[in-house]
């Protein structure tokens, strides 16, 4: 009897044993294989969930894409005129330049005697925020030598072939001859200027 009953013992011992190693053993593949495998799957869920977005937005973004491509070109179009209406130098002149452009204007209504001038740059007032490109205004002092009626016909047909070109200044000095009136004219030409440092958060320039 006691025999048996330390045989029982024995074998509950060993099952004890036997389940206490099973329990390790299950714990050891948990926290090193199965809950590393969970891990990994809920980072890749995070990912595709991020790149599901994205390509939401990139589907969006094409989807849009013909409304840009059509505002851009509308913006393109307001902006032209202005681009082509800057007076850049020529051969380092701006005072040649704009004698390219009005030279055929003048002779069309007879002036005689035409001849062009640089005046200082006059700087524009700043928006805010201040923009990358700076724009000026270029004066180019015009003398010239006609009637009334010349400088008259001059002046306008300026102010229709170029409206982004202001007058600034108008003089004439009367002549004996009535015909060859001396004309001081300003027109005032939009310029780039420089590029302006963008100023940091804080007030600090890049």
């Amino acid at each position: 009897m006691s025999a048996l009953l330390d045989n029982s013992a024995s074998t509950t011992k060993r099952a004890a044993l036997f389940a206490l190693a099973v329990a390790g053993v299950a714990v050891v593949l948990y926290l090193f294989a199965v809950q590393p495998c969970q891990d990994s799957i809920a980072k890749l869920r995070r990912e595709l969930d991020g790149l599901e977005g994205q390509q939401r937005v990139t589907a969006r973004d094409l989807k849009d894409s013909p409304r840009v491509k059509n505002m851009l070109a509308e913006i393109e179009t307001a902006r032209r005129p202005f681009m082509d209406a800057l007076l850049t130098p020529l051969l380092e002149s701006w005072a040649m330049r704009a004698k390219s452009k009005l030279d055929p204007l003048a002779a069309d209504v007879g002036l005689k005697a035409v001849d062009y001038a640089e005046m200082p740059v006059r700087a524009l007032p700043l928006p805010k925020p201040m923009p990358r490109q700076l724009y000026a205004r270029r004066p180019i002092r015009v003398t010239a030598h006609g009637s009334y009626a010349e400088i008259a016909s001059f002046v306008l047909r300026v102010e229709k072939m170029l409206p982004y070109v202001s007058l600034q200044a108008l003089n004439i000095k009367v002549q004996s001859n009535p015909e060859e009136q001396l004309a001081e004219i300003v027109f005032e030409w939009p310029v780039k200027g420089a590029l302006s440092s963008p100023v940091a958060p804080g007030g600090v320039k890049r």
